[in-house]
């Protein structure tokens, strides 16, 4: 099946199904034949794979986590050995202490592709559409860019990659993303042709992150997009795979991670990772999931970590589909209403897809794209941080407090899910309203003006920035030319 022919009648099958599913014990599959341990040294790591190959064929290093010693190791089984043997040289490995973790790479997902959710194309959305749906005003959007528009944040999409070319983001995606995706070095939200999960959808979340890049550009429009496709075609990936894209994008400096995707397997790969995140001032967003259920739990929305995001719709009402919990940090917009198989556009999450389209969607994925853009309008009011008094390990929780006390109260509107759809539902104008005002993309040194001292800055660290830096405006890891065309723009 085609995306670009995906009609309404898929998408509002597939939304009311997902209220029954994945409750219960970790339902997410096994990636064959990988296991990742945690090795603090490069003799422990010899003594583990030791103990692993007397057991097992073919056990090799297949990758690492650049700079952690997080390593994928590969393993081969007999016909009467199952991967619960594995998990016993595992354990047996730990206990003995030659290794603090270790376990087997479970596969994460978008929740809308766990739930088989498509976007709709085909019907007259456009970006007038877009620029205006419900989710915009509900928000306060236009209010808060009298504040702030998000500039000298970087953002990380960790998705399916961006198809930067289209027109509703604006030149806002880094030319210098990343992909972990096999077999392609692009950062493109392109399909491979090929149903490889096997559920009779081929290329079925093409267009996810696109789709969830375009609402963080539409809140938060000078902020910096960078690409981390991680997220194959179908919206899947392993777990060592989705916490090496947070660890490049962590030491890439980026200031916000949006990761519109989750497993029901706790990773200690993953946790480990939004550890490090939280510590290094790096705000982690997460889908809380399309099962309406608090169990089994998504991760890295419900890591104390992280900020979990649940969806609401235009009346703060729970969105059927959304995940709720006492782990859920926050809520915001991310139902779509379908009225005979058509959208009431009216009361839709519109977003951009490949080719130039726009498309309606639903799903906590994008609940959490405007939460973060949402952070992000906050963020840019506080080039200053890390500071004494808000440390690079507070970062993400005073985010989370600013736009939780801030945003509108749930329970009346949700009388049954008292305290498990976070602190409130987010109002990005009340939260930049009591912070200063925003310095303009360019004012590297945030004094309120762009001017020649900016320029100065500039010079001074001109060329490769890989950890990132304020005079880098375009987020390219390199401080050059263009940056200096910006900079020049807002003179």
């Amino acid at each position: 099946m085609s995306l670009a022919t995906t009609y309404i009648s898929s998408l509002s099958t597939v939304l009311l199904a997902a209220a029954n599913v994945y409750a219960g014990i970790p339902t997410d599959p096994i990636v064959p034949g990988q296991v990742i341990v945690r090795a603090n040294t490069p003799k422990l790591l010899a003594r583990a794979m030791g103990a692993l190959s007397t057991q097992f064929a073919d056990v090799a290093v297949m990758d690492q986590i650049e700079g952690r010693p997080i390593y994928l190791l590969s393993y081969g089984l007999t016909p009467t050995q199952t991967p619960t043997d594995v998990d016993g040289v595992i354990t047996e490995l730990i206990t003995a202490g030659t290794i603090p973790w270790g376990e087997l790479n479970y596969a994460g997902q978008t929740g809308e592709g766990k739930t088989d959710s498509l976007w709709l194309s085909g019907v007259a959305i456009g970006s007038n559409a877009f620029e205006s749906q419900y989710a915009i005003p509900l928000l306060g959007v236009p209010l808060a860019h009298e504040r702030s528009r998000g500039a000298g944040v970087v953002i990380a999409v960790i998705d399916t990659g961006i198809d930067a070319s289209h027109p509703a983001l604006g030149g806002s995606v880094s030319t210098q993303g990343v992909s972990f995706v096999d077999g392609t070095s692009n950062t493109n939200d392109d399909g491979d042709g090929a149903d490889t999960d096997g559920d009779g959808l081929v290329d079925e979340q093409v267009g996810h992150g696109t789709f969830v890049a375009g609402i963080i550009h539409l809140v938060a429009p000078d902020a910096m997009l960078v690409p981390v496709r991680v997220l194959d075609s179908e919206g899947i990936a392993g777990n060592f795979q989705i916490a090496r894209a947070l660890a490049w994008s962590i030491d890439r400096g980026v200031h916000i991670a949006n990761m519109s995707l989750g497993e029901d397997y706790r990773s200690q790969a993953l946790e480990d990772i939004v550890a490090e995140a939280d510590a290094k001032g790096v705000a982690v967003f997460g889908a809380a999931g399309n099962a309406n259920t608090d169990d089994p739990r998504e991760f890295p929305a419900c890591d104390g970590s992280a900020v979990g995001v649940a969806a609401l719709d235009w009346d703060d009402v729970k969105a059927p589909f959304s995940n709720f919990g006492k782990r859920i940090g926050l809520s915001a917009p991310g139902h779509t209403l379908i009225l005979e198989g058509i959208p009431d556009l009216s009361k839709s999450i519109i977003g951009p897809v490949p080719g130039g389209r726009f498309a309606v969607w639903s799903g906590t994925s994008f609940s959490t794209a405007f939460a973060s853009a949402s952070a992000a309008l906050v963020r840019a009011q506080h080039p200053e941080w890390p500071t004494q008094r808000v440390g690079a390990g507070r970062i993400r929780l005073t985010l989370q407090t600013i736009l939780g006390d801030t945003g509108a109260p749930l329970t009346a509107s949700n009388p049954s899910y008292g305290g498990l759809l976070g602190r409130a539902r987010v109002s990005a104008a009340n939260a930049v309203a009591i912070g200063p005002i925003a310095p303009a993309r360019g004012d590297i040194n945030a004094d309120g003006t762009v001017d020649a001292a900016d320029l100065s800055f500039m010079l001074e660290v001109w060329g490769p920035t890989p950890g990132g830096s304020r005079a880098d405006l375009d987020a390219s890891g390199d401080v050059g030319a263009s940056d200096l065309s910006l900079l020049l723009y807002g003179w």
